[in-house]
């Protein structure tokens, strides 16, 4: 589950800025201080959960309930294109990170409550490390389907569009799209938008499996050191 989630959480906070800043057409200051609804949503979960975690004992639901957020939030996140609000695009971003603030830190009390205490250390840092290597697995395959469908995408929305000398799709930013023609500017953009919204629904069914491999976790006491 670890696993997944970090496959999932890095993959999705490494596409969203980019995201902003070519389609919105801001900078990666203000494309970064759009992250805050995601980052709210995972605070808010993370310290609501340990907190009734603390009270209860109980944790079984949590990672359960994250994960199905988590798989809905990519599913929405999937739905952010050209035309959506800004205030649409916060609420997708606020329920992916609830579903992974319900997940994420959980796992880690799961994991030191399931082993000794001499085994405490090595736990946590295999918990960490498999969060860690699913983030660097997302990150990879989710750049390699963005780049093989970007270019389908872009063929498809410029085709027939006279490009300037040297444009790059590597090299655009804001400032570069500003200067380009309409017809250059929207058919980029939207082929820039389609592409991304394919890497958020190919996550859906890998959510949805951390969704499956929850419900696997079992309820034992929560020990008190």
């Amino acid at each position: 589950v670890g696993f997944i989630v970090g496959f999932a959480m890095f993959g999705a906070i490494t596409y969203l800025p980019a995201f902003f800043q070519v389609v919105r057409g801001i900078s990666p200051t203000v494309s970064g201080v759009y992250l805050l609804p995601l980052m709210a949503g995972l605070l808010a979960v993370s310290i609501g959960s340990g907190q009734v975690i603390s009270r209860t004992g109980k944790y079984r639901w949590f990672p359960i309930g994250g994960a199905a957020l988590m798989t809905v939030g990519m599913f929405l996140l999937s739905r952010m294109g050209v035309h959506s609000s800004t205030f649409e695009d916060a609420i997708y971003m606020l329920v992916l990170g609830a579903g992974i603030g319900g997940v994420m830190q959980v796992l880690v009390t799961i994991v030191q409550n399931a082993v000794p205490h001499s085994e405490l250390g090595v736990a946590t840092s295999a918990a960490t490390f498999f969060r860690s290597i699913g983030g660097s697995f997302g990150t990879a395959i989710f750049g390699a389907i963005f780049s093989n469908v970007l270019i389908g995408n872009l063929a498809s929305h410029l085709h027939g569009v006279t490009l300037p000398h040297g444009f790059s799709s590597a090299d655009v930013t804001p400032a570069v799209l500003s200067h380009l023609s309409a017809a250059v500017r929207d058919g980029f953009v939207a082929g820039y938008a389609e592409s991304i919204q394919t890497v958020f629904l190919i996550a859906v069914p890998i959510a949805a499996l951390a969704f499956v491999a929850t419900w696997f976790i079992p309820q034992l006491e929560l020990k008190r050191w």
